[in-house]
């Protein structure tokens, strides 16, 4: 790791010491870093193993799965797939996640994923997690309150259902108690890491680690924290400035900013402390998305996008692997996400970059659209639509969204490019009209079924875009939410962290969004926290047996 990779993520070199000689504040078998999905699920799953285990969050505990929509991915059968009837086996969703994570993990390792599916999302319910909505069956970017079950994935689209030779089903499990107009909220983590905290010896709150400690024979043996004190001044505006930062940064980034930069000073009023670990430490402290060095570096792309996640996403439990001789993998990986259904017109559209060039099938989820505008487009996004599609956009809005994303997208009909002639919707927006003519002749010539598209989008998801006034819809504007999805290299089998020559480095152990993972290479909605599970209790279990 570079010293630019350094800044912003508060780390220090590790640090070899000698364990008799040590001044250790506290003695535990195994350390979690990080309180979010997998961190709550290592705890449990070590504490459940006898071991005496530790929590040590920099805030309250959350992550970014208590700001997230609660959906956890999940397959092959679960609880409720079959209380609403839906028809899923382990070998129909690693044929379809085969085809949506690629080879970012090994196949026996994806193999086990969807194997322990059933069991894993068993186990969350057993910690409280609840689920007690219908299925909704139409193409949506997250279901009403009403729902549990959608597909959040492409499930539905045609061209995935002929390459994966695959079924459909809806895998996107909704928990229960999240905001109902917005959707997001701690309605996945309030159990879960209540749970976690209930099975812990202890809970170090406002805790920020600071550096690894090592042996003289290059084993993890435990860490050094500065903590705040919830009951001092101090600890009462952190926890203000870190609140505010999470509710800000997505409408006001710069308050939010100032946020963040309170946050660090009011951490240099913090105590030292070294905490032993006997048998491991867990890193599961989040990615990078807001360690703008770090996303400079691997992510430039994504650099216009909105921070998906919150302060403690700052790539700190990345660089703690990497101080103790940890490699680094698919650290060009992000996601950014710009959903364009509902409204249920909107995917029969074309979306185009200024160069008047499509670069995906338009009925595809979200991520797909999002992430290619970004890492291949230069950011740029414009959806074509005309008249038809333009008045149709609304219906059946109020069925297929929450009200938050119903405002939105009444918003967006407002403020779009309208105009009599597809080369004035051109000259309006800056696209290149010749290659728009062009793009949008071939187009319609797909929809009416005289050629078979690119981008092998179905023709029942396609209209032709004829009928003037035209519109353009910017899919730029504002920025869409990006997380990152590297992280460190891990032994799939165990969660131990490895080098970048292959070994493992003893007592550490990463699992969530600071590893390698599931979700690493490409993302489906869910499919982070539920890979934070199936890792977290990989790497409890592991640690705990040591």
């Amino acid at each position: 790791m570079t010293d630019e990779m350094m800044i912003g993520t508060g780390i220090a070199k590790s640090k070899v010491v000698e364990p008799l000689e040590q001044n250790w504040h506290a003695e535990f078998d195994v350390l979690v870093i990080g309180l979010g999905a997998a961190g709550a699920s290592a705890a449990i799953e070590a504490a459940s193993q006898g071991a005496k285990v530790a929590i040590i969050d920099r805030f309250n505990g959350g992550g970014s799965t208590a700001l997230s929509g609660s959906v956890y991915y999940a397959g092959g059968g679960t609880a409720l797939q079959q209380k609403l009837n839906v028809k899923d086996d382990a070998d129909n969703m690693y044929r379809y996640l085969k085809h949506e994570v690629d080879a970012v993990v090994s196949d026996q390792t994806l193999q086990r994923f969807c194997q322990q599916s059933v069991d894993n999302f068993d186990w969350i319910q057993q910690q409280g997690v609840r689920y007690s909505g219908d299925v909704f069956t139409i193409k949506t970017t997250h279901p009403r309150p009403e729902y549990s079950l959608y597909y959040s994935g492409n499930e539905l689209l045609s061209s995935t259902i002929e390459q994966t030779q695959t079924y459909s089903a809806p895998r996107g499990h909704v928990a229960d108690g999240n905001a109902k107009a917005t959707g997001l909220g701690a309605g996945f983590f309030k159990n879960l890491g209540r749970s976690a905290r209930r099975l812990a010896a202890k809970f170090y709150q406002q805790s920020r680690v600071s550096r690894l400690l090592l042996n003289d024979q290059g084993r993890v043996i435990g860490v050094e924290i500065k903590q705040l004190y919830s009951w001092t001044l101090s600890g009462l505006l952190h926890r203000l400035a870190n609140k505010l930062a999470n509710s800000t940064h997505m409408a006001s980034p710069k308050l939010s900013s100032k946020c963040r930069g309170w946050i660090n000073r009011l951490e240099q009023r913090a105590v030292s402390r070294s905490i032993r670990a006997n048998k491991g430490v867990i890193l599961s402290s989040g990615g990078f998305i807001f360690n703008r060095n770090m996303v400079r570096e691997h992510l430039p792309e994504f650099l216009p996008a909105r921070m998906l996640g919150q302060a403690g996403d700052n790539g700190a439990g990345i660089a703690l692997g990497v101080s103790a001789g940890g490699a680094m993998k698919e650290m060009h990986s992000a996601s950014a996400w710009r959903f364009i259904n509902p409204p249920k017109t909107w995917p029969r559209g074309m979306v185009v970059n200024l160069s008047g060039q499509r670069y995906c099938d338009e009925a595809s989820y979200g991520a797909v659209i999002g992430t290619r505008m970004y890492r291949n487009n230069l950011a740029q996004g414009m959806l074509i639509i005309d008249s038809e599609l333009y008045n149709n956009s609304t219906e059946f809005l109020s069925r297929d969204a929450r009200s938050l994303i119903s405002m939105v997208v009444k918003q967006q009909l407002k403020t779009a490019y309208r105009a009599d002639t597809i080369e004035e919707l051109a000259e309006l927006t800056g696209i290149d009209s010749g290659n728009l003519l062009a793009t949008l002749e071939q187009y319609n010539a797909c929809a009416r079924g005289e050629q078979q598209d690119h981008f092998k989008k179905s023709l029942a998801d396609m209209s032709v875009i004829a009928k003037p006034p035209f519109y353009a819809i910017d899919l730029a504007a504002g920025g869409s939410p990006a997380l990152s999805l590297g992280g460190l290299v891990v032994d799939e089998s165990s969660g131990q962290v490895k080098t970048s020559e292959g070994n493992g480095i003893e007592g550490l152990y990463a699992a969530g969004r600071t590893a390698v993972g599931i979700a690493s290479n490409n993302y489906v909605s869910g499919l982070s926290i539920a890979d934070g599970v199936f890792s977290g209790r990989r790497a409890g279990a592991s640690a705990a047996k040591l």
